[in-house]
């Protein structure tokens, strides 16, 4: 499996914190020949903390992703969006701790406009070296590619993308027809499965890589023949229709395999997870306790009974677990929901919702046949009930961000397309909860928006989630917002 980019470009790193400690030397001379005094402690604690933000930044969204491959403008936009994500969390950082500093905003501002110029020529200087001194004392290695013709344009893409500064490609070898002496955008086809081989035997090549050639007779021979030769081989193997990027080499009882995911998930992506979890889980359990003291005497009155509802979620690969909300429905909920079945908006019976719960605490139908709301209602439009689902992300049931987690009676009734949103840990939010038309969705577009999230997860994804929720709930708290949200549904 490929090293991730944080691993494998540790000389850009380096480079990346160097300019920024190179940038705030520099305010820090500059402010204190023009007599502005910036900090009023010993700033080594300042910059230690600003270098610590830009290392968790550069892990944390991948900001090297293909850096020696990015061409000028990508450069300039991906330096600008790392300078733009190391500005905020720095801004917040010090908010937290600014009592030690003072105009911090001007400091961070002027370090942050010289460490973008510093960083983005570094950058780029960098990569001019290592295009023309590809790798210290040694060559490039003469690699021969034999290949299909319909996937002849792809790997050489790719290996004049990813591997231009390890490899000279020689020529190519067609698997599937003869084509010797033709060329392909500049690369000639240099022999054909029968004569390859003594090619190789009279030619300087090194390595020779079958990449999804059509492995018949004359293929295999080939191949053969290349380890007699005491050539370096490689065969590209992977899972037809399955995104490759996604697919990793592994052992299982002592045999090679190759193992497919929705996603990939390495040991720090799971423990960058789990620790924003437990954060921001800690920090979400406090605000459930106080939820619970301010409105938990106007559940009771309302309705009599335990404040905090239990019920049986299906989570992670069919993992069951005991899912908590405050209550803001009626004790006999539950057994009154069968008779309410045809009245749910998803017809489908995959999940149950209703414009207006008879079950919700308050709800009532007057006279005159207008619909009363009460304060059940008022806690389940401004998600207030899931609060306690912070003790579920705590217990490690649940996650902030994921999949929603059905009922088991929902989960009887899945399909297969269904089953892989069930491949990752339930959470309280998630791309369905966000979107402005979730009470109007079908279950497959659920589905659609879960599974969307799995396969390009990473912890950016889950900020933005949590950012947006965040902004959700805060515009649910305002009165005149509900209302809005309330005559959009009418429409």
């Amino acid at each position: 499996m490929a090293l991730r980019s944080w691993v494998k470009h540790l000389d850009f790193i380096l480079l990346d914190l160097s300019s920024l400690l190179f940038s705030m030397l520099i305010v820090f001379r500059l402010s204190g020949r023009l007599g502005r005094n910036f900090m009023t402690t010993d700033p080594s604690g300042f910059i230690a903390m600003l270098l610590l933000i830009d290392l968790v930044v550069i892990i944390s969204f991948d900001s090297f992703n293909c850096v020696v491959t990015r061409g000028y403008y990508v450069e300039f936009t991906s330096t600008l969006r790392h300078e733009m994500l190391l500005f905020g969390f720095s801004v917040l950082a010090v908010m937290i701790r600014a009592e030690h500093i003072t105009h911090h905003k001007v400091l961070i501002a002027m370090s942050c406009a010289i460490y973008f110029f510093l960083s983005y020529s570094t950058r780029v200087a960098w990569k001019w070296v290592l295009r023309r001194q590809p790798i210290a004392g040694e060559v490039q290695r003469p690699i021969l590619i034999v290949t299909d013709s319909a996937r002849t344009h792809e790997i050489l893409d790719r290996m004049r993308h990813y591997s231009f500064i390890r490899y000279k490609l020689v020529g190519l070898v067609l698997a599937d027809r003869d084509a010797k002496g033709e060329e392909i955008e500049g690369v000639p086809v240099v022999a054909n499965l029968d004569d390859a081989a003594e090619f190789l035997c009279r030619e300087w090549v090194d390595e020779v890589f079958f990449f999804h050639a059509s492995m018949d007779k004359r293929t295999e021979n080939l191949l053969l023949q290349c380890r007699e030769m005491a050539l370096t081989i490689h065969v590209s193997v992977a899972i037809q229709g399955i995104d490759e990027r996604k697919q990793t080499i592994g052992y299982i009882a002592g045999y090679e395999v190759v193992t497919a995911n929705v996603n990939l998930m390495e040991p720090r992506d799971a423990f960058l997870k789990r620790s924003f979890d437990i954060v921001v889980g800690l920090f979400g359990s406090l605000c459930a306790l106080i939820v619970l003291i301010l409105i938990g005497p106007l559940i009771y009155i309302a309705s009599p009974g335990p404040l905090i509802f239990c019920q049986e979620r299906i989570g992670e690969n069919g993992h069951k677990f005991r899912m908590y909300k405050i209550r803001s429905m009626y004790l006999d909920a539950e057994e009154r929901k069968a008779a309410l079945a045809k009245e749910s908006t998803h017809e489908d019976g995959m999940m149950f919702k209703m414009d207006f719960d008879p079950r919700v605490i308050g709800n009532r139908i007057l006279p005159d046949g207008r619909q009363k709301k009460g304060i059940g209602a008022f806690i389940r439009s401004t998600s207030l009930d899931e609060f306690p689902q912070f003790f579920n992300v705590l217990k490690g049931d649940m996650s902030v961000v994921g999949t929603r987690p059905p009922t088991p009676d929902e989960w009887e009734k899945y399909q297969l397309r269904h089953r892989a949103r069930m491949s990752v840990k339930p959470g309280m939010t998630g791309l369905w909860q966000i979107n402005p038309d979730k009470d109007y969705m079908s279950f497959d577009d659920v589905v659609r928006l879960d599974t969307e999230y799995i396969s390009n997860w990473g912890t950016g994804v889950d900020i933005r989630i949590v950012f947006m929720t965040a902004m959700k709930f805060l515009r649910g708290l305002i009165p005149g917002k509900q209302e809005e949200k309330q005559h959009a549904k009418v429409k």
